[in-house]
């Protein structure tokens, strides 16, 4: 059960939860070895949590950009519109794509602004994040 709720934290409230972690064990009276073993395991889970937000950015930006691009490759023939007229059905079905394709994008592009953030938090994802979209 907890870990549906941890699993449903955003990357913002997860940060917010173990910066509130990491402030109340602050203020708790441990001796300094366990307080560096404390922050130790704090930053390994914000890596962990930083890396495999990355990995599901990326997976579902490969995802969006194959569906893109087939999307695409099913509009062809409006490039010969002015020459091969289509049936008012046809025209019909390629609105209904061009919103679905829109839809994708916006979802994309949530994406790709959500991988920069991951990219920005930290320095070293920022060249490998680069080279996945």
């Amino acid at each position: 059960m907890e870990e549906d709720s941890a699993a449903s934290l955003t990357g913002a409230e997860y940060s917010d939860l173990l910066e509130q972690i990491h402030r109340e064990l602050a203020g708790l009276d441990m001796p300094c070895t366990c307080k560096s073993e404390l922050d130790r395991t704090i930053r390994a889970i914000e890596t962990w949590h930083r890396l495999k937000t990355r990995a599901e950015l990326t997976r579902e930006i490969a995802a969006d950009y194959r569906h893109l691009a087939a999307g695409i490759s099913f509009l062809t023939d409006l490039g010969q519109i002015s020459t091969a007229p289509l049936s008012s059905q046809e025209l019909r079905d390629h609105a209904e794509s061009l919103l679905f394709l829109s839809s994708l994008a916006s979802r994309c592009s949530g994406h790709l602004v959500a991988l920069a953030k991951v990219a920005e938090g930290n320095p070293d994802l920022r060249d490998t994040c680069a080279g996945t979209t």
